[in-house]
């Protein structure tokens, strides 16, 4: 006699194609459906075999949508997973949401501050800088721009206070040229706002599982080793992502 087979656990991820999704079947238990419905995960992407919102749902909405519906999703038993990063357990996953819905201040912006003053000041002493990029390079230099939070792709992204101005800014720093521009400007009353959608557009894992990250959760028993993650449509590069000046 055949043994019952365990339901495979939702993985959660994001792309740039179809925004917050949930690898799940075509047609989930009851329980499921009714929480991926009531969180607006109604629109099915074949073959990929991912149910996502409409594009038109701001991604800070999503996030929150996709962070309510794993915290009920425990609640009913369901397993879920991070699709990214599949050795992530169900706690880990909501915990992850709940940081990249996150406002707070980044724990260790001070070293990162640090850190970027340093550099910029290298780079005004080394590299031929146009007067827009040598202004802003100085600022942070200097510690009148205060970089919170980076990432490197192709290029680095940056966002940082201008205390004495009261704004709060995006940072774009091309590093082959060390040119530096300022992508996104608003008030410090936003700040919060804005270090979530860094969180959510930056510093997230958006990538494809790696052969590496699948092993590490087959070892921790979190994976069922019969199914692999199917390939997602591929990210958009980074230099996609659209400046926001406000």
């Amino acid at each position: 006699m055949t043994g019952l087979v365990a339901p495979q656990p939702l993985r959660f991820g994001w792309n740039y194609d179809l925004g917050e999704f949930v690898l799940a079947p075509r047609y989930p238990r009851p329980a499921v459906t009714r929480v991926l419905a009531d969180a607006g995960f109604h629109l099915r992407a074949e073959p990929f075999g991912a149910w996502h919102m409409g594009t038109s749902v701001p991604m800070c909405d999503q996030s929150a949508a996709a962070q309510s519906a794993i915290g009920r999703l425990i609640a009913e038993g369901v397993e879920v997973r991070n699709w990214h990063e599949p050795q992530q357990g169900s706690t880990d996953v909501l915990r992850h949401y709940g940081w990249l819905n996150s406002e707070v201040p980044f724990p260790d912006a001070e070293e990162t501050a640090r850190r970027a003053r340093s550099e910029a000041g290298t780079r005004l002493g080394r590299v031929r800088l146009s007067s827009d990029s040598r202004a802003v390079t100085e600022q942070i230099a200097w510690g009148e721009v205060e970089v919170e939070a980076r990432r490197t792709f192709d290029d680095e992204w940056m966002i940082g206070a201008d205390r004495d101005a009261g704004r709060y800014l995006e940072l774009r720093h091309h590093r082959p040229t060390g040119a530096l521009s300022i992508t996104g400007d608003a008030s410090e009353a936003y700040a919060g706002h804005l270090r979530r959608e860094f969180r959510l557009l930056i510093l997230r894992e958006t990538r494809p599982p790696t052969a590496a990250r699948m092993r590490a959760a087959l070892a921790a028993g979190r994976v069922p080793g019969s199914r692999q993650a199917p390939v997602a449509p591929a990210p958009a590069p980074a230099t996609a992502v659209p400046a926001r000046r406000r």
